[in-house]
């Protein structure tokens, strides 16, 4: 399920705290200026708004040295990115999905948002040696680990940073030990994340065999490991967590983190003590923004800015001419525009169940040709959007002219084999509602064509038990076949001018062979055969339809696309849905009719406000339809004024217009938002020969909701009235039946 933990507030670890440095130095110290920065999650993007004042003074600095957040900015700095660069990449990125545990929803693979759709996936397993498998950490950090490789400017392998641009040391914390670790050497941006990888929000990275995270948890501030680097004068960054006020302490989590905070303090003001009279310490201070405030990082450049301009003074001594300075930059620069390597060979670690054949298939990025890192990362993207990987990582190791790319791949500790679970309950408070129960197994890598068989069950107003198998023709075809059986029986009620006389379940059971194409992660065209039996008998009220044993085969045609961002309350994309079926006694059918069906909905927002569109067309050319075939009506969204399964029809032409606005976000672990809205429904009903009502006509619906899109599904509470009906109804509605 989709997760933003609110473990997130851990990463307020990384603006805390630091133990003095186990060392002294030996001999006699460099004299050239250290710039320490320290951790703060959200709150260190501010060490821009600090650069950008040194870079005005024209303040040249020997080497740098970071932690966490600031070993983010400090090595991007130190690999030589221009400050312009690094400010456009910060404002380009999406800070919300940036600490999201799942791919957005628009780059997921196109079954994985069916599933989603029909709510069958909101709770998602890992199963494997007879016991669940649970995630590693709340968040894998994949879009970070792109964002890093992009500030370090690409993933090369270094004997050591001295030879960046500008000697550079990033501050982790080994998880085994405890011990503070000095990382020196290997792919920058994987020093950049090890350093802020928050214990239990980020996956630990493992570095020269030892497992790494967070450096806020041992030395925060390490302005001894910048002076022992190169400085015998140090500019320091401090952007430590203020404790908060009796207020805000709400919670148990809050005293808990409160907690952390006072004591790991103390030792951050051990380093400061370390400062001298040739020393500067520039003191940022944030009023009102924590460090897991990621949604309001540019917020923090200015108050960076400010903290250096009032140590201005503090700080001139540290200026240069403008002919020093410029050839200063020009060197820090340098090493930004190296010339690309000819890629030598591409190899893939780690892979378990995940065939080595998907990466031939995808990659873009060939050998002999110049390194692309943008076209690599692209493609990096398409295979983790899968869904078969927590991380996945590349390395590019020189020899001169040429490389070795190197692909490290972490499996989901889930395995190939999930169990998804969802479901959810609607009710009208008049005596209707629906029920269904989800829980479905999915195996995956069944072979290395990408093989995968779903089998899914539900209980409730409908049972069902359905299992297919889907195998594309090969990795790098959209081409796919898909054989399937299906046992069901479900209730349909059977009203008469507006009152439920009646109930009639209808059981049997289908197998069917499909053909299809998948257009890439949005879309779906499928074509193909079932055959069965079904039969139906009355369970409550008089024989308003025989009961009867139909056997029914037909062949279908569907085109579906699929760009929503949501399911079920979305702020922007569209979907549609076309399906047409042929019942004939040529397959098997008692009776022959003509059935299709468009499905369109679209949503577009402006702020917290959204609006929303849909179409239905239903309905058959043959005119009478046999009951099976018809139409049901009812609900919220399908003329809300009415009670679930009212109305029926042979032809149906609907059109609903909503308006909704966010009134507050859900953190990632509960959802995405809570909405107030309004919608306007109009429908035209047509009924025939067989039909207890000859002619519904024109129907109209109007409702006012309160509505959540929450991780297990959609919750809603809303209110409907129809002038053809003349009461107001009301509807409750928790996840999706």
């Amino acid at each position: 399920m989709k997760l933003r933990p609110f473990v997130l507030s851990l990463l307020c670890l990384a603006g805390l705290a630091a133990a003095p440095a186990s060392a002294e130095t030996s001999g006699s110290p460099p004299q050239g200026v250290a710039l320490v920065l320290s951790g703060g999650g959200a709150r260190g993007i501010a060490h821009v708004g600090v650069l950008k004042v040194l870079e005005d003074m024209r303040i040249p600095v020997d080497c740098i040295v970071g932690t966490s957040m600031g070993a983010i900015v400090g090595g991007a700095y130190a690999a030589g990115m221009e400050l312009g660069d690094m400010v456009r990449e910060i404002h380009a990125v999406d800070w919300v999905n940036m600490f999201s545990s799942s791919v957005p929803r628009e780059d997921q693979p196109f079954r994985d948002k069916q599933d989603a759709a029909r709510n069958r996936s909101a709770i998602t397993l890992g199963y494997g040696d007879g016991a669940l498998l649970l995630p590693q950490s709340a968040i894998s950090g994949q879009a970070m680990d792109r964002f890093l490789t992009r500030l370090a400017g690409d993933a090369e392998v270094l004997d050591t940073f001295d030879s960046l641009a500008l000697p550079y040391r990033a501050v982790a914390t080994d998880l085994e030990t405890g011990e503070l670790v000095l990382l020196d050497k290997g792919p920058l941006w994987r020093a950049m994340r090890a350093s802020m990888a928050v214990p239990g929000v980020f996956l630990p990275i493992e570095n020269d065999k030892r497992l790494l995270v967070d450096g806020g948890l041992v030395m925060n501030l390490p302005v001894d490991i910048g002076r022992e680097l190169c400085g015998g004068r140090v500019i320091a960054v401090n952007l430590g967590t203020p404790p908060h006020a009796r207020e805000r302490l709400r919670s148990a989590t809050d005293i808990a983190l409160q907690a952390i905070n006072l004591a790991l303090e103390q030792n951050v003001r051990q380093q400061l003590a370390r400062l001298g009279p040739d020393d500067a310490l520039i003191q940022v201070e944030l009023p009102g923004i924590t460090s897991r405030d990621f949604e309001r990082v540019l917020e923090t450049i200015p108050y960076g800015t400010e903290a250096a301009l009032r140590q201005s003074a503090s700080l001139a001594r540290f200026s240069v001419d403008e002919d020093s300075y410029a050839k200063w930059q020009t060197l820090r620069q340098f090493r930004w525009h190296k010339r690309a390597p000819v890629v030598a060979d591409i190899k893939v670690e780690g892979l378990k169940f995940v065939p080595e054949r998907l990466f031939g298939a995808t990659l873009t990025q060939k050998t002999g040709e110049a390194l692309d890192p943008q076209k690599l990362e692209q493609d990096i993207a398409r295979i983790y959007e899968r869904g078969d990987f927590d991380r996945l990582r590349y390395s590019v190791l020189h020899d001169g002219p040429r490389a070795t790319v190197q692909l490290d791949a972490d499996e989901k500790a889930s395995g190939p084999n999930l169990l998804r679970f969802g479901g959810g309950l609607a009710a009208d408070f008049e005596g209707g509602s629906q029920v269904g129960l989800y829980a479905g197994f999915s195996r995956r890598w069944l072979n290395t064509r990408g093989g995968r068989w779903d089998t899914d069950l539900q209980l409730g107003t409908t049972n069902r038990i359905r299992s297919e198998l889907f195998q594309p023709l090969d990795l790098d075809s959209g081409w796919f076949v898909a054989p399937s059986v299906e046992l069901f029986n479900r209730v349909l009620p059977v009203f008469v001018d507006g009152r439920k006389l009646s109930e009639n379940k209808e059981k049997g059971g289908l197998i069917g062979l499909d053909a299809g194409y998948e257009v890439g992660m949005w879309g779906e065209l499928r074509a193909g055969w079932r055959r069965g039996r079904r039969s139906s008998e009355v369970t409550a009220g008089p024989e308003l339809y025989p009961e009867r044993l139909i056997e029914d085969g037909w062949v279908h045609g569907t085109a579906t696309i699929d760009r929503l961002d949501s399911p079920f309350f979305p702020r922007r994309g569209y979907a549609a849905r076309l399906r047409a079926e042929l019942h004939s006694p040529i397959f098997g059918a008692d009776q022959r009719y003509f059935f299709t069906e468009l499905d369109g909905d679209a949503a577009t927002s402006f702020g917290p406000n959204v609006w929303r569109m849909r179409a239905l067309l239903a309905g058959s050319p043959d005119r009478d339809l046999p009951e099976v075939g018809r139409t049901l009506l009812g609900g919220p969204f399908r003329l809300s004024g009415y009670r679930y399964g009212e109305l029926a029809a042979d032809q149906v032409a609907l059109v609903s217009a909503a308006y909704y606005r966010q009134i507050t976000r859900l953190p990632d672990t509960l959802g995405r938002g809570v909405y107030a809205g309004a919608t306007a429904e109009w429908a035209e009903l047509r009924n025939y020969g067989t039909s207890l009502t000859p002619d519904p006509g024109r129907h109209r619906a109007y409702s006012l909701f309160l509505g959540a899109d929450t991780a297990i599904g959609p919750i809603y509470v809303g209110a409907s009235y129809s002038p053809e009906v003349g009461d107001v109804r009301y509807y409750l509605q928790l996840g999706q039946p």
